[in-house]
């Protein structure tokens, strides 16, 4: 029995290669009758980070702002999520493909993995960095390390040099 793709989840930074890799998820979901569950990861502080902040702006303050700007993420996120698709889709823009935008605090690829388990993702689309930092180099991409653990298929895009689309919101 061959394998159904139901539920995407499309993993976003949110930069200039993004509309690049959605377009890709969009494609597969639109040929696989899927829907779309787009998230965005707004990494953790370390504990010396957050103590920094806090000792600047008081206790509690950082745990407020955070969760103000995961809501105001997410209102952004959609949209230019539905400007990019009335744009490049048409009148019907992304009609029924687009199930839900989280914007979500933590580490990415946990947040990722916990989402595929959550939601019942039947495949992750993510994109690729065209460039790797020293860090990365030794520890491993995000990219990387979801496709090492993830319990269901991982579609990474390379975004080709010259691809990323400055002109339009990034999603």
């Amino acid at each position: 029995m061959l394998p159904t793709y139901k539920t995407i989840l499309y993993c976003t930074q949110v930069g200039p290669n993004s509309p690049y890799v959605f377009r890709h998820a969009l494609a597969l979901a639109r040929s696989l009758g899927a829907k779309i569950h787009v998230l965005h990861v707004v990494e953790t502080l370390s504990r010396a980070q957050e103590a920094l902040v806090e000792g600047y702006t008081g206790a509690g303050t950082l745990h407020t702002v955070v969760e103000r700007e995961e809501r105001s993420a997410a209102a952004r996120l959609r949209k230019r999520i539905e400007a990019f698709c009335s744009r490049d889709l048409g009148a019907a823009g992304c009609d029924g493909l687009v199930a839900d935008i989280l914007v979500v605090e933590g580490h990415a690829v946990e947040q990722i993995l916990k989402h595929v388990e959550k939601l019942g993702v039947d495949l992750v689309v993510m994109g690729a960095h065209a460039e790797s930092t020293l860090l990365e180099n030794l520890m491993g991409t995000a990219a990387e390390k979801v496709i090492r653990s993830s319990p269901v298929p991982v579609v990474v895009v390379q975004v080709p040099t010259g691809m990323q689309d400055p002109d339009i919101g990034r999603i």
